[in-house]
């Protein structure tokens, strides 16, 4: 079962490598594409851009179409990043002081997650609202099950952390040991590794899918109020 685990895991690395590269080669023609058909504007692609990050951070669009969704996914996503912030100290030797720092927040933010979650998924399904892609479901799943998991190893079913850091540690350099024996670590660590595959979808959709709109939207405004 260790030896199956460890193999998955190398594999599930080199897939999210591979789709990484595959995201950044099309990001990349894509970006180069639009300087070539539109030659001296780099000032306005700057300020699309630069607008553009400040959509995805503060997700002005979605609060500005519902203001509940955006309180659940706003939450949702800062809280998934503090958790993912805080388990790189299973990654790193020695751990970044700034890192441990931020444990305690990520701790409560494993707290916040799971309700921010359930929170926006009931939201999204209501009518008028549901996903068009049935993907959708399948991550926001995995997520749930994830962020359950882990506050259930956090206050139940607690395994060996060192065991735990131990095996990450091996993975990461190459030298894998056994995993720990912990079934819930087992189940939590296969539900991470099911997810990290739509990890670079996510990342590069978002911000493309930001630059986009706003170059719609301010096509638009060109033509609503015939702005040459």
């Amino acid at each position: 079962m260790g030896m199956l685990l460890i193999a998955i895991a190398y594999l599930v690395y080199a897939a999210f490598w591979v789709r990484l590269s595959l995201h950044t080669l099309i990001w990349y023609r894509a970006a180069r594409d639009r300087g070539t058909r539109h030659p001296g504007v780099s000032g306005g692609r700057l300020l699309a851009a630069s607008t553009a990050l400040i959509d995805i951070i503060f997700f002005r669009r979605l609060f500005s179409s519902s203001k509940l969704l955006w309180y659940g996914s706003w939450a949702f996503h800062a809280a998934f990043l503090l958790v993912v912030l805080r388990h790189l100290r299973y990654f790193l030797e020695p751990v970044p002081e700034c890192i441990s720092d931020l444990q305690i927040f990520g701790i409560v933010a494993g707290y916040v997650l799971v309700p921010a979650l359930a929170y926006t998924a009931l939201l999204r399904t209501l009518p008028g609202r549901r996903y068009v892609f049935y993907q959708n479901y399948l991550v926001l799943g995995l997520l749930f099950l994830i962020g359950a998991t882990g506050l259930l190893m956090r206050n139940f079913f607690r395994p060996d952390l060192v065991d735990v850091k131990s095996f990450i540690m091996g993975l990461v350099a190459f030298r894998p040991v056994a995993p720990p024996g912990n079934l819930l670590f087992i189940v939590h660590f296969s539900l991470v590794l099911l997810l990290v595959p739509y990890l670079p979808f996510h990342i590069f959709t978002a911000p493309v899918i930001a630059i986009e709109a706003r170059r719609r939207q301010q096509g638009l405004d060109m033509v609503m109020h015939d702005k040459r």
